[in-house]
């Protein structure tokens, strides 16, 4: 009990606060069925770089925490609907006077058509404390995609271990939940409704994160540059213990999104990286 709190401990000292990231008729039908275009300017290659502020407006405590996110993202099409995607990220995160680093990366793998997208990814994670141990989150999944004129649905599950680096015998199971629907107001307006659960199992306690993000996208016609902004909330619990322990956190956040090889936002999602990440939000 007391190498599984002291991890439990650990991970709740070094989570962030994540700042990062479709209807008249009927709702399913061809008439909705969103046609792919069939040729690409950019070779099959399709991608972005963003880089976005958060911080947090209630948490528990009153604590002052902010967090700066630099990530990119690049999709190849293999051909015969086949693609590959890949993610890397880096967070600098600030809670009162301790500041921590994290990086990350994901690999998918899928097929993709007009009507829906569907595959595997596998992904790691590093938080850098600044303590001189770091923790290390490694996962693989699956996710899928359906795809409508004006809306996406999509989510993913998964399973993988969290480790503290150097503490051979403390690790933890890993479970991941997550849904979510963009729907497009235009091809370059869209607003995203993204949720999800991780929880961290060791021994009897378990480490609930759930979240629920709303976020607003407008893609400029000119340029290839996106505005985003939005508010997510966030409920951590502590379970197993002789007490539950919980608390909520609200944090506002915004950012900028540079994009290649695509002419829309809609034509970034269809034609480009279409999977969100799904890391723990350190």
């Amino acid at each position: 009990m007391v190498r599984a709190s002291g991890f439990v401990i650990f991970l709740l000292s070094s989570v962030s606060i994540a700042a990062a990231a479709d209807i008249d008729g009927p709702l399913v039908g061809p008439q909705d069925a969103y046609e792919v275009p069939v040729e690409q300017a950019s070779g099959g290659i399709v991608g972005y770089v963003e880089t976005s502020y958060g911080a947090a407006v209630d948490s528990p405590g009153d604590i002052d925490a902010d967090a700066w996110d630099l990530r990119g993202a690049v999709n190849f099409d293999a051909g015969a609907g086949f693609n590959l995607q890949l993610d890397l990220g880096y967070t600098r995160a600030s809670f009162e006077d301790l500041d921590t680093n994290s990086y990350d990366g994901a690999l998918h793998g899928y097929y993709r058509n007009d009507l829906f997208a569907a595959g595997v990814f596998v992904q790691g994670a590093r938080l850098d404390p600044g303590i001189g141990v770091d923790l290390n989150d490694y996962m693989g999944g699956f996710e899928a995609a359906y795809f409508l004129d004006t809306w996406t649905l999509h989510g993913s599950v998964g399973y993988g271990q969290a480790s503290i680096e150097d503490f051979d015998d403390i690790d933890a199971n890993h479970y991941m939940g997550s849904l979510g629907a963009r729907v497009y107001a235009t091809d370059n307006l869209r607003f995203d409704v993204d949720g999800s659960l991780h929880r961290i199992s060791e021994d009897d306690i378990d480490y609930d994160l759930r979240s629920l993000k709303l976020t607003a996208n407008y893609r400029l016609d000119a340029f290839p540059v996106t505005l985003f902004a939005g508010y997510k909330y966030t409920n951590e619990e502590l379970s197993g213990l002789s007490a539950s322990v919980s608390g909520d956190t609200s944090t506002i956040f915004g950012g900028l999104r540079f994009s290649y090889g695509s002419a829309t936002l809609k034509e970034e999602e269809r034609l480009g990286p279409v999977w969100s990440s799904n890391r723990l939000s350190f």
